[in-house]
């Protein structure tokens, strides 16, 4: 039992060490596809299946097809119209609108749809439709109105219309990235919003000179559509993986548009710790941009491995890492290593 209680006091300190070196910040990947599923939705509307031809992401224009139960009639429908994801930068940050959910974003879409009911007969419709983002959020408010063009079935005429309100989920990604500014490592989880699914992963990062950072390894939501092997093979994976660079914005924020296998993504860091208080988040900091320099001369009193030292006026962790003695600094919440050669504890 005494054993127990000595390895766990011994242990102790290094994990408190790892607590205190890893720090977590928010991360957001949001993509530009969507669900269109809704264009075709009504009370009376039952989807049984539903194929994404184009995602408009190249073309502009999406393209869908598919099969539905209307009143219980079973129907084949196919359609295009004006994809929403556009380059509209309002405010002239270098960011489409489309992707910050803090902005206000609206769009007019036009289209056409043709329905086949079995039994009945066909009918055309044109469709035009405002898009308006739902603020703080990677959705939209949809109001539809479908016009009937043209029509065989008894009933159905042209002229008629129909108003339709729905919602829009695009494809995005929540989550956080722990990173340990000493190891310049990170780990980060997202879970999937507007799809199935979740990603994990780990990588290594480092500050450039310009303030961005560049992270080694990053996951991208996609849809995992095995139809578009052929024409669109991002769009069949469910998760994409690239390195990148994100510049650092101002406040706790970086942010970056990017192209994964042609798809279009914009990621969000925002990061609210700052150890020393210089008004920059700890994610730009670096062992190697804050060389420290230590004299533990004076007195010591010894709690071993805790040694409280008079002239740091502080309490140090020592640890033997091979050859190297390493000491753990609470004030700074650094490694340092001693430099035989000076006679001091240098940060590495």
């Amino acid at each position: 039992m005494k054993l127990l209680k000595f390895c766990t006091f011994a242990l102790l300190p290094l994990i408190v060490c790892s607590f205190l070196l890893s720090k977590t910040a928010s991360l957001k990947v949001y993509s530009a596809l969507i669900d269109y599923e809704v264009f075709f939705q009504d009370e009376d509307v039952s989807i049984l299946s539903y194929n994404l031809i184009d995602p408009g992401i190249l073309s502009n224009e999406v393209k869908v097809s598919g099969s539905m139960t209307i009143d219980g009639v079973y129907t084949t429908f196919t359609g295009q119209f004006t994809s929403p994801y556009s380059t509209k930068d309002n405010n002239s940050n270098g960011i489409y609108d489309f992707f910050e959910v803090g902005e206000n974003f609206s769009m007019d879409l036009t289209g056409s749809a043709s329905y086949s009911l079995q039994g009945y007969g066909n009918f055309s419709a044109n469709l035009y439709a405002n898009v308006q983002r739902i603020y703080g959020q990677h959705a939209f408010t949809l109001n539809e109105t479908v016009t009937i063009q043209s029509s065989n079935i008894e009933g159905i005429y042209a002229g008629q219309t129909e108003s339709i309100s729905e919602k829009l989920n695009a494809v995005h990604a929540l989550g956080t990235i722990t990173y340990d500014e000493n190891a310049g490592t990170y780990s980060y989880y997202l879970g999937y919003h507007g799809t199935t699914g979740s990603a994990s992963g780990s990588g290594t990062y480092s500050v450039n000179s310009d303030s961005s950072i560049t992270l080694s390894e990053m996951s991208f939501p996609s849809i995992g559509d095995s139809s578009f092997a052929s024409s669109f093979p991002v769009l069949s994976k469910k998760t994409l993986s690239s390195s990148l660079t994100v510049p650092f914005v101002s406040g706790n924020k970086f942010h970056v548009m990017t192209q994964i296998e042609n798809a279009p993504f914009y990621l969000v860091i925002e990061d609210d710790n700052d150890a020393n208080s210089d008004g920059k988040p700890d994610l730009l900091r670096t062992t190697s941009q804050e060389l420290q320099s230590l004299n533990l001369s004076g007195w010591n009193y010894h709690i071993w491995p805790w040694v409280f030292n008079s002239s740091d006026d502080n309490w140090l962790y020592y640890y033997r890492s091979g050859d190297d003695w390493l000491v753990w600094r609470n004030k700074t919440s650094t490694w340092l290593k001693f430099d035989a050669n000076n006679g001091l504890w240098v940060s590495n």
